[in-house]
């Protein structure tokens, strides 16, 4: 069987291909940020009790739930998680006590919410979209499919989604594809559901859908990246991207193309 891309890669190498080639070319992999794993945290919730469901048309108990969440979490925690200099400033227990409130109220809303308004018939069911004549095949793996045939992706948010982030979704794109080609048609419908973290946390509910020309953008994405990789080129990100930062690439105290000047200052910052 040929490697295969993801939507992950084909995202990491556009915004910056020194932290692809990091991360997939050298095996150089840094520990998940709190956030993300608060986000597999509630995600683990959320896949025990749909996996069940699929058989049993019921959802679990709301604490069995969140039970399964917090586990999920502090697994990940326990597999090492790596915090920010502000973080590491307001204390490691404490950040990660905060962290886990907000898995279990996560957790608590994905219950009351979202999981009774779906029938899973598929959940976290990879799809192999084969690329005939690329060095590579691409593979999806989408959280839910139900009976009614919508393709869903859950997520944890700090920021309520726009209508663009969903009709622009790679995310959401590649799963169509993979559905399409599956089953035959593309899916009723796409949706981003979302539980943003505010300070009491709201569910949000973002629908999209995708046909032909999308599916032939994806392509050329994916063919330029397979000819960059085959080439080696891997461009770093654009200077001032959000992406280029100690707080949202574990990569930059490292990484060639950082200056040691902003290197020391970025320290010091994150001490004051």
């Amino acid at each position: 069987m040929k490697p295969h891309l993801s939507v992950t890669q084909l995202e990491m190498y556009a915004r910056c291909g020194e932290q692809y080639r990091r991360r997939y070319v050298e095996g150089e992999i840094i520990p998940p940020g709190v956030a993300l794993a608060v986000g597999r945290g509630v995600h683990g919730g959320a896949e025990e009790n749909f996996r069940q469901k699929v058989e049993s048309h019921r959802d679990l108990p709301t604490q069995q739930i969140v039970d399964a969440a917090v586990a999920s979490f502090e697994q990940t925690i326990k597999e090492g998680v790596q915090l920010t200099p502000q973080e590491e400033a307001t204390g490691r227990k404490k950040v990660l006590g905060q962290a886990k409130d907000q898995v279990v109220q996560l957790a608590q809303l994905h219950a009351q919410e979202q999981a009774p308004e779906y029938q899973p018939v598929e959940v976290e069911q990879p799809y192999r979209l084969e690329l005939s004549g690329a060095s590579h095949d691409l593979l999806m793996v989408p959280d839910l499919v139900d009976d009614q045939q919508r393709v869903v992706d859950i997520k944890t948010r700090t920021r309520r989604y726009r209508q663009e982030d969903a009709d622009q979704s790679l995310q959401l794109t590649a799963y169509a594809a993979g559905f399409h080609r599956r089953h035959g048609h593309p899916p009723r419908e796409l949706r981003l559901d979302a539980l943003v973290k505010n300070k009491k946390p709201v569910r949000q509910v973002v629908t999209t859908a995708r046909g032909e020309p999308d599916y032939q953008a994806l392509a050329a994405r994916i063919n330029a990246m397979l000819a960059g990789l085959d080439k080696g080129i891997f461009m770093p990100a654009e200077v001032g991207h959000w992406c280029c930062s100690p707080t949202w690439c574990g990569y930059w105290n490292t990484c060639p193309y950082v200056n040691s000047a902003r290197q020391e200052a970025a320290r010091r910052n994150g001490h004051e």
